[in-house]
């Protein structure tokens, strides 16, 4: 089930927020449940796990801004969508890595495009594979992988919270990441381009600072590929 926060304490804002995503995830075969909030104050006493918020910026008390950062300390996947007035914010919303920042009035089209893609990117969260061992399999959702690195036959899936090790050949697993954000920039490495912080001539720096090598074969494609996925989250 897809849930929904929709959080403004402008009445009139606020269900029109709600009629429009309603209306949008009618089209959809998604199961879904919206909960609407007056305010930053009540939104910070939920559970804070859904899955899309739709965020006003300008709230007495607790801004939208101060409501997103809370929200990152127990949900760093969710999806952050600023509605408001004032385009003044919008770095801070960088800050909070919003998924997009919408000016009022409100364009339903718009939204809703907006929130199609939302569903897209949670849709890409979800996929996972399979590490098969002789004793047991293990699921590695994608999102979780930072990259991959081949070691004579073994396959080390480097995700956020551990190194996991299989029998398996780099270029089978290069086909099964291929409509994913993830590029093969080494004869033994495959990283996701969703924890690229920087590149050289010879590595690339991931978040956590950790470097792997980059082919000067492969330099060019790399820097295209990575230049299309930043214009793609950027929209």
């Amino acid at each position: 089930m897809i849930k929904v926060a929709v959080c403004d304490d402008e009445n009139k804002q606020r269900e029109t927020i709600v009629h429009i995503v309603n209306k949008a995830l009618e089209l959809t075969n998604e199961h879904y449940k919206i909960v609407p909030f007056t305010n930053g104050e009540q939104l910070m006493f939920s559970a804070l796990d859904f899955d899309i918020y739709f965020l006003d910026i300008q709230m007495n008390k607790l801004t939208g801004i101060e409501v997103a950062k809370k929200i990152r300390l127990v949900n760093e996947k969710s999806i952050i969508i600023f509605i408001t007035g004032y385009k003044d914010y919008v770095f801070d919303a960088f800050d909070v890595s919003a998924f997009h920042y919408i000016l009022k009035p409100i364009d339903e089209e718009k939204l809703k495009n907006i929130l199609y893609r939302a569903l897209l990117q949670l849709e890409k969260k979800d996929k996972f594979i399979v590490a098969k061992t002789i004793s047991h399999s293990t699921k590695i959702f994608l999102k979780d992988i930072m990259y991959l690195e081949s070691e004579q036959r073994k396959l080390k899936v480097h995700t956020i919270y551990d190194i996991i090790e299989y029998y398996h050949k780099l270029s089978d697993i290069e086909q099964e990441l291929r409509e994913s954000h993830f590029f093969r920039c080494h004869k033994s490495y495959i990283v996701n381009l969703s924890y690229v912080q920087s590149f050289d001539n010879t590595f690339i720096t991931l978040k956590n600072s950790e470097k792997i090598y980059i082919s000067k074969y492969r330099l060019n494609n790399f820097s295209k590929a990575f230049m299309y996925y930043l214009k793609d989250e950027a929209q």
